[in-house]
């Protein structure tokens, strides 16, 4: 089955056809930075991380651009109530969108370009429009005439003479509707030369110029989320298609992420809730696994609710993925397990549980694929792996479990599996199951990892020496420092509370 996405501008999922074999070009509108993003700005920076990395593993080689705009009237607004330069603003707030990403560890975004470094290539672009016949002056402003532009609307569906002017009201302009790709400067504000003066390049128009000069024209997909369809993306279209006429769509995919909705009532019951809108006040207190599995449990295109009763869902589940995956790679590297002599009985229902994992192995890639393959559908491939796990902790949970080490290759194999699988996500299960190991420190104060395995070792002396008073006093000074012990026939495993 081929790869199959809803494309925005044709309303219907298409079949996914990259315009060069095996390279796919992608571009994803960034943050305004006059503020710390939200999750609702999350989300798309999520989503498109996921939608580049499952074209990776499908074997196409990306390119991926996302912008960020420095340069706009919120910014402008924002360093004039500070009384600053809008430098200060936006320095501040690229500063705080990278360490963002960082956090989310999605680092590797090959082109995140500034629209202030792009002033050169939006006046070219801008350019080319007026010389095209689509751009008209007016003072030190320049317009784009969206009457001379004949497919106006034809992503967003409206027509123009049900639209409304997204611009401040500017009785200057030929029509309402026309929209600006060049602003003159007024007193004060941050400006830059050009052929019809001093002035700052639109919003629309710096998308344009950037994704022309890092991936051309007539590039695979652009994405962003479903409140810039109108007016900035038909904007992008017909500023775009305008500057470079006679060679068809300006991209061949749109994708649009859904909204992420807030229920004022829930929201005003939470100041937590409130404070966590903002992503890192959010990342301070919740993983970046835990959001990137909450918000890819929902299909993309999908609304998105945001609320602490959400939240709490996606946490136990991944706490029950991260559990099973726990117990697989203690079982996977304890070597008591892997010379174990099952008896009779034992031997015949391992070979039932051999066939069983075997199976999941064969079946977990194609059903994986399967569901991704219909729209990026996330929230049904999840599906398919949490089964999967669900099966496989249902195995290894029986207390006449008895792996040999046909077994546990095999299990070592589909711990592999299921961790390159969720990379996809941007979730990380290895880091995940191992982050209890690394630099820990708990509310006993320097109660390391070192020391937790020191007195689980004395712990289980005492329960063989049946000294259960001691046995239970390791437990309660481990549980008292956050750390819960799960006892198994192949051994001790610990974790931390979260």
């Amino acid at each position: 089955m081929a790869l199959k996405l809803y494309n925005t501008l044709t309303r219907k999922k298409e079949e996914f056809i990259p315009a060069q074999e095996n390279k796919v070009k992608m571009y994803v509108c960034g943050p305004t930075v006059y503020n710390f993003i939200s999750i609702g700005n999350a989300r798309p920076i999520i989503v498109f991380n996921m939608v580049r990395n499952y074209l990776k593993y499908l074997g196409y080689k990306v390119i991926f651009v996302q912008n960020i705009t420095d340069i706009e009237d919120k910014i402008i607004n924002k360093a004039n109530s500070e009384g600053v330069d809008y430098k200060v603003i936006t320095d501040r707030y690229v500063k705080a969108f990278m360490e963002d990403i960082k956090t989310l560890e999605i680092n590797d975004i090959d082109e995140i370009p500034l629209a202030t470094k792009m002033i050169s290539e939006i006046i070219d672009i801008i350019t080319r429009i007026i010389n095209n016949g689509y751009g008209y002056v007016v003072g030190g402003n320049v317009y784009f005439d969206v009457s001379k532009y004949k497919s106006y609307g034809k992503l967003s569906g409206q027509k123009i003479d049900e639209m409304k002017d997204a611009d401040d009201i500017d009785f200057e302009k030929q029509d309402k509707i026309d929209f600006a790709l060049w602003k003159e400067a007024k007193p004060g504000e941050p400006s830059w030369d050009s052929p019809w003066g001093k002035g700052r390049p639109g919003w629309h128009i710096e998308c344009s110029a950037m994704s022309n000069k890092y991936l051309g024209f007539g590039f695979d997909i652009h994405g962003g989320g479903l409140d810039l369809i109108f007016p900035h993306h038909e904007n992008e279209i017909a500023q775009s298609e305008a500057a470079f006429p006679g060679r068809g769509n300006f991209v061949k995919y749109w994708m649009h992420n859904g909204m992420v909705e807030v229920k004022e009532r829930k929201m005003s019951k939470s100041d937590g809730l409130k404070e966590d809108w903002i992503l890192k006040n959010f990342l301070k207190k919740r993983s970046p696994n835990l959001l990137k599995f909450y918000m890819l449990s929902t299909h993309y295109r999908s609304p998105l609710e945001f609320s602490d009763e959400k939240l709490e869902e996606s946490k136990k589940a991944l706490e029950k993925i991260t559990s099973t995956i726990r117990n697989i790679k203690f079982i996977i590297n304890n070597k008591d397990a892997k010379n174990q002599k099952a008896s009779p009985e034992e031997s015949q229902k391992l070979t039932s549980d051999k066939e069983k994992l075997k199976a999941f192995l064969i079946s977990i890639k194609p059903d994986f694929t399967s569901a991704m393959d219909k729209d990026f559908n996330s929230a049904g491939a999840i599906g398919v792996l949490f089964e999967a796990i669900k099966t496989v902790n249902g195995i290894i949970q029986g207390t006449d479990f008895a792996p040999d080490r046909e077994f546990i290759n095999d299990l070592d194999s589909f711990y592999e599996e299921i961790a390159g699988l969720y990379n996809i996500f941007g979730i990380d299960l290895k880091r995940e199951v191992c982050d209890d190991l690394i630099g820990l420190k708990t509310e006993t104060g320097s109660l390391g990892a070192e020391e937790i395995e020191n007195l689980i070792q004395e712990r289980n002396e005492a329960r063989k020496n049946k000294d259960f008073r001691k046995s239970d006093e390791i437990r309660d000074k481990l549980l008292g420092g956050k750390i819960l012990l799960e006892d198994r026939k192949e051994g001790t495993i610990w974790r931390v509370q979260k």
